[in-house]
């Protein structure tokens, strides 16, 4: 009987003890297609690291990010998905991830552009053979003629799994759940107080835009800490001096038209359109009404939330019924360019709306100002002198086109862009602002970004 336990133990043992021993061996990767985002660094082993206690930890998750075999191990994983991640609510099957959304929107959102972990959404141009998509020409029937989904029947609490995850799907609908992080909301808040202080004779605004989470989730997902809501108005009453936009109101009040994508983690230009209302309302703009928009649609969109859940077996009803993409384009005439810097010495000119993306170009939500770029000036014809900076991740860009309505220029600054070991180009906010002339200063962001500290520490350093 030894002999059995014996050759058993062995059997056990060995394989364990030869992924040990590749381990130590192998190259570990920087990045994982599979899951889309880049992998944890091995962490320097420092004095300092050690004692604090920070270096078991980003070892650990180092580790977990690099062990021999990771890739095979999870596609065996998602493919047992399809098994144990059903919420027994007929054709509303629900599967959570533990993917951190944070990091993915930090890390890049193109589902193409994987290298950069503070990068951004993808090539600000689309293929040199973009050609015009015929579904895509201006109408000048009014924007409320467009069909718009019904809001989607969703389980019960009692079908929802734990809540410590980040992305779910229901249905033919993926959402990103966030929690709050009441050290990380105080320092959000703090980072965007510091403004007024530093740029006195500037407005500045707060529009903190909740995301499909919210309003489409199981109750388990959206109460208690990963209340949207709760983060959004506990963060408002830390701010001091600043003009805080009630975005969520006008959103709530439309959760029966099509604000948000249902493969995509952004909002639609509907939804960026309501919370432009709000912005109005805090600014002291009237805002143009929703007829007086010319549209235009895509009518196929697979966003970031199919890319990154492909491999699970529910994403597949993301891509039998994805989204489309409307677009509203200015009413008064303008154009933009971008720039990889505050220099603007190498401006390329492209469209604050684009109509002309290819049909197999996977990232249509490019249609806003071409994406993430450091530095994009739209100028209008708007001959009243006001002038505004939006300081944005990915949200912000559908919200750019509605603001040429106001303002004769708009400066479009992305964060990320600037100030970082990877993105060392310098940009001085209060300095940008003192030397352009700005009126206004709009920040935008979902809970993700409010909630996450490397994220905060790039719109500290903006004001640094």
């Amino acid at each position: 009987m030894n002999k059995w336990y014996a050759a058993i133990l062995t059997m056990l043992i060995a394989p364990l003890f030869i992924l040990g021993i590749f381990s130590f061996s192998d190259k570990d990767q920087t990045v994982s297609v599979l899951e889309k985002r880049a992998l944890k660094a091995r962490p320097a082993l420092t004095s300092e690291a050690l004692f604090q206690g920070s270096y078991t930890t980003d070892y650990d998750e180092y580790f977990s990010d690099t062990f021999p075999l990771r890739d095979g191990f999870m596609r065996i994983n998602r493919m047992l998905n399809s098994f144990y991640y059903f919420s027994g609510a007929g054709n509303d099957s629900m599967l959570v991830l533990s993917q951190s959304a944070q990091d993915t929107e930090l890390g890049g959102e193109s589902l193409d552009d994987l290298t950069g972990r503070l990068g951004s959404d993808a090539s600000p141009q689309p293929s040199p053979s973009a050609k015009p998509v015929p579904s895509t020409a201006p109408s000048a029937s009014p924007v409320s003629a467009q069909p718009t989904p019904p809001v989607p029947d969703v389980p019960d609490e009692k079908d929802a799994f734990d809540a410590g995850h980040s992305i779910i799907i229901i249905g033919n609908r993926a959402m990103e759940i966030p929690s709050a992080s009441t050290k990380l909301l105080e320092r959000y808040a703090r980072a965007l107080s510091s403004m007024p202080v530093a740029m006195p004779d500037s407005r500045i605004f707060s529009l903190i835009t909740p995301n499909a989470g919210e309003f489409y989730s199981p109750e388990t997902f959206h109460t208690g800490a990963h209340s949207q809501k709760n983060m959004i108005d506990k963060t408002y009453a830390l701010m001091n001096s600043v003009i805080t936009v009630d975005a969520y109101s006008a959103l709530r009040a439309h959760i029966d038209e099509y604000i948000y994508f249902r493969t995509d983690h952004h909002w639609t230009a509907r939804g960026a359109y309501y919370a432009y209302t709000a912005l109005c309302g805090a600014a002291g703009f009237e805002p143009v009404g929703l007829d007086a928009f010319k549209t235009g649609r895509y009518d196929t969109f697979l966003g970031s939330m199919y890319g990154w859940t492909s491999e699970y077996p529910q994403s597949k009803a993301l891509m039998e019924d994805p989204d489309y993409l409307e677009y509203y384009l200015p009413v008064t005439a303008s154009s933009a360019e971008y720039f990889s810097s505050p220099a603007f010495s190498d401006g390329v000119k492209i469209p604050v709306v684009d109509t002309t993306i290819s049909d197999d170009y996977s990232n249509k939500y490019l249609c806003f100002i071409r994406g993430d770029t450091p530095i994009c000036k739209v100028t209008t014809d708007n001959k009243n002198g006001l002038k505004c900076v939006v300081i944005k991740e990915s949200y912000g860009n559908a919200l750019i086109p509605f603001l040429t309505s106001h303002y004769e220029e708009i400066y479009v600054i992305d964060p990320r862009k600037f100030n970082s070991k990877s993105n060392p180009t310098k940009l001085n906010l209060p300095s940008f602002v003192k030397d352009n002339g700005i009126d206004d200063v709009v920040v935008v962001n979902y809970p993700f970004m409010i909630n996450n500290k490397a994220y905060i520490g790039m719109l500290e350093k903006l004001m640094a």
